[in-house]
């Protein structure tokens, strides 16, 4: 059985976003005849021992890396905060697989979290097999809509900013990127970032948003037009999820029709901005905001709404996205980074993103499009769920385990992985 050491910065059971990330990744791989020893942060420990002390994952060792308490504090001070405590865990990190590897001796190395690139990894310097993603990254922010920010638009600067020191001085980011076996990128705008750093050897494109078996429907759910058209918003009230350029849109949509807007989230900085926008737009009477709910209750308001709007101005892969399809909603999103690769025309509508009062208006005509043309709703609704069946978490990590892993060890061709598209 090959050994492989997977850094997994983010990883707790239970989680979305990068923890849930990592962990579907070390949890997945151990069950595919693997011995899978994972790096990690402490601060899913209880969770994760209490699910291995049952027996499960046999095949999967954690090993907690910790840092000094002062170096903890800065986790959650602010954004450079943040970066200091990853890089400065990552050199904890190497220090830890060195050790492990003398008496392990690892087949292949393996970064799973975070999955940004310029934030790198420090494994490299292991001199194993070296596969480094999927990673994004290479999204910026559109300037033309920064007024959806507030008063965080110069923190989304500053953070653009540090991204592109990073890409100059920090070892993870450009030695992983020019020396990895094989580089995984999760959309088209990190691919041209890697690009530069790699012009003449192979960058793999594999969507880093993916389904669990349980989470998606047996059969594809019918949404009939009714008296209201019903939209759905599901996220986290952070700046870039830009919550306010959905209730502008909404504001704009002909008084006559009857459109709702039901608002799932009740976390973030921008949460006490919503009543404001809520009355500013006017739309106190097609606005339903139910705050944070249970996971199943999400899955409810999934299954009771007829299109998912989404309108983040800066991300990776959005996991919400495939959610939707899941359940066979269409989608109103914008032409912009990875949401703009996960939907088409046969699963929604992707509006461009040139002027702000252009998008504002392009998505009310959406929302109205979706009103006036139920059959094509229902299509767009049907195509979605065919999609999200391609796109769970086994099949996506098999790919790793049937053609990268393979590939990284010598035993298949070199060919890159090619994004397989709705």
């Amino acid at each position: 059985m090959r050994k492989v050491l997977l850094s997994a910065y983010a990883c707790i059971p239970n989680h979305g976003s990068e923890e849930g990330t990592g962990w579907t990744y070390a949890t997945t791989l151990s069950t595919n005849n693997l011995e899978v020893h994972c790096l990690t942060k402490k601060d899913g420990k209880t969770s994760i021992d209490g699910i291995l002390a049952n027996g499960f994952f046999p095949n999967l060792t954690v090993h907690y890396v910790t840092v000094p308490e002062w170096v903890d504090r800065f986790c959650h001070a602010n954004l450079i905060g943040m970066y200091f405590h990853y890089v400065y865990w990552q050199w904890a990190a190497l220090k830890r697989a060195r050790k492990l590897n003398q008496r392990l001796d690892f087949d292949l190395v393996h970064h799973v979290t975070y999955g940004s690139i310029q934030l790198g990894s420090f494994l490299y310097k292991l001199r194993k097999p070296f596969i480094f993603g999927p990673v994004g990254g290479g999204q910026r922010a559109p300037e033309a809509l920064k007024s959806y920010f507030g008063v965080y638009w110069s923190r989304e600067l500053m953070r653009d900013r540090i991204s592109t020191l990073l890409q100059y001085v920090n070892p993870g980011f450009y030695k992983s990127v020019k020396t990895a076996d094989r580089l995984v990128v999760t959309n088209l705008d990190t691919f041209a970032l890697a690009r530069k750093l790699r012009p003449n050897l192979p960058i793999d494109r594999i969507w880093d948003a993916g389904l669990s078996r349980s989470f998606l429907p047996d059969t594809s759910l019918p949404h009939y037009p009714g008296k209201v058209l019903k939209l759905l918003w599901v996220g986290r009230l952070l700046p870039r999820k830009a919550l306010e350029l959905t209730i502008e849109a909404l504001g704009q949509v002909d008084p006559r029709l009857a459109v709702e807007l039901t608002i799932v989230g009740g976390k973030g900085e921008m949460a006490d901005q919503v009543p404001q926008y809520i009355e500013k737009y006017n739309v106190k009477d097609r606005v339903n905001w139910v705050g944070h709910v249970s996971y199943q209750e999400v899955k409810d308001y999934y299954e009771q709404s007829d299109v998912f709007f989404f309108t983040s101005l800066r991300d990776s892969c959005p996991h919400q996205l495939l959610e939707a399809m899941a359940y066979s909603l269409p989608i109103v999103t914008l032409d912009l980074h990875g949401q703009a690769e996960l939907v088409n025309d046969k699963t929604g509508i992707r509006v461009a993103v040139k002027t702000k009062e252009q998008v504002v208006s392009d998505l009310a005509g959406a929302i109205e499009w979706m009103w006036a043309h139920p059959d094509e709703r229902l299509a767009m609704g049907q195509a979605g769920y065919a999609f999200a069946q391609t796109q769970l978490w086994d099949t996506k990590v098999r790919q790793f385990i049937d053609e990268l892993y393979p590939a990284v060890l010598g035993d298949i061709s070199e060919e890159p992985v090619a994004l397989k598209r709705a």
